[in-house]
């Protein structure tokens, strides 16, 4: 279901030991977020999904925002899941809510009663009184989370997601293929709307990918 709804920006993948465990990168794409990558994971409780505990959700770097507590970076997803409904609630609808709150992080303030209920109220504060510094703290996050992509991984888990440094004569042709694909869809085949297109890549075997997917 995932993988039908296109929840495009963000990547995740259960861990090969724990099911019950997913890996998974957000990529910001507009707002105070826009070029942003953060690491998380999503822990599901052991009777997922006929348990009514929400899954948590927990960056790995500090994040900055209103829905993300400073302290354990977990992020409150509560306000849209109050509780888990078998049946009704899909993983899939969280990742769009990440997209949502993310997106516009302001409008998730407003649909809060108050301010108290906040993950990070002091985020909040900023965000409806001083935008360059909330914007300016925002910068700060992306930063540090940045400066981490490449570290060594937490866990020997094949299913990690792994991110290597561009090195042109292994990546260069993939990447031309992904630019010469985006310069021949058509409008109807791009999806239009100004959305990112293009090709995400596998690595099949050292020095060689595939196409997975055209989100």
């Amino acid at each position: 279901m995932i993988e039908s709804e296109k929840v495009s920006g963000i990547y995740v993948i259960p861990s090969y030991a724990n099911s019950l465990q997913w890996f998974g990168v957000f990529f910001g794409r507009q707002g105070f977020y826009e070029n942003s990558v953060f690491r998380f994971s999503i822990l599901l409780p052991d009777g997922f999904p006929q348990d009514k505990t929400t899954p948590a959700i927990v960056f790995q770097q500090n994040v900055v925002h209103p829905l993300v507590c400073p302290f354990t970076n977990s992020l409150d997803i509560s306000h849209a899941f109050p509780e888990w409904r078998c049946g009704e609630d899909h993983l899939w609808q969280v990742l769009k809510y990440m997209q949502v709150i993310f997106a516009d992080p302001l409008e998730c303030i407003r649909s809060v009663g108050s301010t108290q209920e906040l993950s990070n109220v002091e985020a909040s504060k900023l965000l409806t009184t001083n935008r360059d510094a909330f914007a300016a703290l925002v910068q700060e996050s992306i930063a540090e989370s940045k400066a981490h992509i490449y570290d060594t991984p937490p866990t020997e888990d094949p299913h990690y997601i792994v991110f290597e440094k561009f090195q042109e004569d292994i990546h260069g042709p993939v990447l031309e293929q992904i630019r010469n694909g985006r310069t021949t869809n058509s409008p109807a085949e791009s999806g239009g709307g100004g959305a990112a297109t293009g090709l995400s890549w596998v690595k099949v075997k050292e020095g060689e990918f595939k196409p997975l997917s055209i989100e």
